[in-house]
């Protein structure tokens, strides 16, 4: 068997003994995952006398301490057959401490895991439907705390249900009871490769190019039913050419080869998680079946795949943490994330998975949020990514005003405006493609971390363009206002406007979510159920009463429906009678008066004439003709 495709027979698993040459095995039996139960046999080498173990906290790529420890339901701990007494330590919840006792050399370590149902995010949410399941080493382990799991050999294996086919980076074979064996790696390794599976696997190979043509490329796709991993013909070729675009940005490829895990199903969160060889992207059931949902999509795809180079290459000092509990700094999320956000939709964009006049549609939603929130005239967009690990987790509710995770896309605008100033401090001579191949240049073809500070962006950017990059970058980071971010955009040609002109990006948003965004008109948006999810202070309906949490009932005495609050706003323009909103509020009615006559009101972008058109270059092919 290879990585590409493993079947699992349903034959007992048998007790794990050590693996030659492994400090740490780790052992799932994952054949009753449809119950969301599964149990980890680990064996651990160790040395008699007291010994901290720890479950993984702070994971890579969520900057939070987020390990789902309530997940783990039965915990034993053997040494020479004997059971071991363990203590949970009362200020830190992921540490444990055991005494091993006198002439012990192993731990024997039977972990019971209930997958969560509902709820949480990243690790903390449902990770399994009845028809694939997506196995995240670490939620199955335990490590001792201060020994860094890079050093710490190790080897896992996986027992998968019966016609079931699984898909990971690492190679694997056949192993102890038919169990998936995966190849010797450090810890670190292991818990960067997940293993997707399912009943219904569809692998896509991509075409291979430079640098590298030789490295594998492949999709592999698990849906809830067969029907929705068939692709249209042009699917594998459109994501060649991402790949062919990412290796002319880049210029280097620092993995082995290459897996998107792609998981369709309405019964597990929607997220993307980068690794250095594979990225776990979770996605809605049938998001592949029409051309406008594939672009999210390739949005998904492109922005895990440029966290190979941004994040898992070249990573923050801060972000280490070695023992998964030396807890992060997410200072730098601006750029781990935020250029990662950039790339992530210009590299499809460029592939042609995304078209020029959709990306501008993109980009003009972000704008236009931030240019009627409030919150980031209170709060710096530098403050977003420092309080990352409590704003992954913050309500819909007030994030206008609060502010999200805007270090993504806020910072869009940050690195199209260093574009545009490199090209205006270097006579057109330089990119920021130029800054992204110097920075994240290095050796071929094999997983490794190459961290930085924040001054190692500033020192590579001088040596291209000389300028004030630290000033140029910090005003966008630092100022509590959007100033910098809209100059940023004008520096590219383009400029924000609204029109009545419905935005094409917000109709594929709401027909994937089943949501309905009105921030920009009568000033909120909703869900499926016609909550308002949050409310823009300052703006029409708020000033009407409006609040986050109502639900809205009716519009104008007529049943409430998108179609008939949109008729609505655009009568009022005419009319100039307040939308009159029957809202319910804990079980309590109340009708709000809502004074908005300006009609619908989407962002998009247009030209600056006689400026220089630089994002229309940004997003040019640069591997194709």
């Amino acid at each position: 068997m290879t990585r590409t495709q493993c079947a699992a027979l349903a034959v007992m698993f048998l007790t794990c003994v050590p693996t030659l040459g492994a400090d740490l095995t780790v052992r799932i039996d994952a054949r009753d995952v449809i119950r969301r139960h599964l149990q980890t046999r680990e064996t651990l080498a160790v040395k008699p006398g007291p010994l901290v173990l720890v479950y993984p906290k702070w994971i890579p790529a969520e900057h939070a301490p987020a390990g789902p420890l309530d997940s783990i339901i039965g915990l034993e701990i053997k040494a020479n057959g004997q059971r071991l007494e363990w203590k949970r330590d009362p200020y830190e919840m992921y540490a444990i401490s055991i005494t091993v006792p006198a002439g012990a050399t192993q731990l024997d370590i039977t972990l019971d895991t209930g997958m969560p149902a509902d709820g949480g995010g990243f690790s903390s949410s449902p990770g399994s439907s009845a028809r694939l399941a997506i196995i995240r080493w670490n939620e199955f382990v335990l490590l001792p705390k201060g020994r860094d799991a890079a050093t710490i050999p190790a080897v896992g294996s996986v027992a998968i249900p019966a016609g079931w086919t699984a898909t990971c980076s690492l190679e694997t074979h056949a192993g102890e009871g038919g169990a998936l064996e995966f190849e010797p790696v450090s810890l670190a390794q292991l818990i960067d490769s997940p293993v997707q599976m399912g009943e219904f696997v569809r692998h896509v190979d991509l075409p291979g190019s430079a640098p590298h043509a030789d490295i594998h490329h492949m999709i592999s796709i698990a849906a809830d039913t067969a029907v929705a991993t068939e692709v249209p013909a042009d699917f594998a070729q459109g994501y060649g050419n991402l790949v062919a675009e990412a290796g002319v940005v880049f210029a280097s490829r620092h993995y082995r080869h290459y897996t998107w895990l792609l998981s369709l199903s309405d019964h597990i969160e929607a997220f993307g998680e980068e690794h250095h060889e594979s990225s776990d992207d979770r996605v809605p059931e049938t998001v592949l079946k029409e051309a406008d949902t594939r672009k999210s999509v390739a949005g998904l795809l492109g922005h895990e795949y440029v966290h190979s180079w941004n994040g898992k290459f070249r990573r923050p000092q801060g972000l280490l943490s070695p023992d998964y509990l030396e807890p992060m700094d997410g200072s730098l999320l601006w750029i781990y994330e935020g250029m990662t956000q950039f790339w992530g939709d210009v590299l499809p964009t460029r592939a042609g998975l995304i078209k020029p006049e959709d990306y501008r549609e993109l980009i003009a939603v972000s704008a236009g949020h931030f240019d009627i929130s409030t919150g980031p005239h209170w709060r710096p967009l530098a403050d977003t990514a420092v309080q990352a690990q409590v704003l992954y987790d913050s309500p819909r509710a007030w994030s206008s005003a609060r502010r999200s995770v805007d270090f993504y896309d806020a910072s869009v605008f940050l690195w199209l405006d260093v574009d545009a100033q490199l090209r205006a401090h270097s006579d057109g001579k330089a990119t920021l493609d130029d800054f992204t191949h110097r920075f994240y240049s290095g050796s071929d073809g094999k997983p490794e971390v190459k961290p930085y500070v924040e001054n190692d962006l500033y020192t590579t950017l001088a040596s291209i363009a000389p300028a004030d990059w630290r000033g140029i970058i910090r005003k966008h980071l630092d100022v509590p206002d959007t100033k910098a971010l809209l100059e940023g955009l004008k520096h590219t040609g383009w400029q924000l406007s609204y029109s009545a002109e419905k935005n094409s990006e917000v109709e594929i948003s709401q027909k994937i979510r089943k949501s309905t965004r009105l921030e920009w008109s009568i000033g909120f948006n909703l869900d499926e159920k016609g909550v308002l999810t949050d409310v823009i202070e300052g703006r029409a309906a708020a000033l009407g009463g409006a609040g986050p949490g109502m639900t809205l009932v009716a519009v104008n005495g007529k049943k409430f429906t998108p179609e008939i609050l949109e008729a609505a706003i655009v009568a009022a323009q005419s009319t100039h009678k307040p939308v009159e909103l029957l809202v319910e509020n804990d079980d309590y009615y109340r009708t709000l008066s809502v004074a908005y006559f300006d009609g619908p009101r989407f962002p998009h972008l247009t030209r600056i004439e006689g400026t220089p058109d630089t994002l229309s270059d940004v997003l040019r092919s640069h591997a194709r003709p």
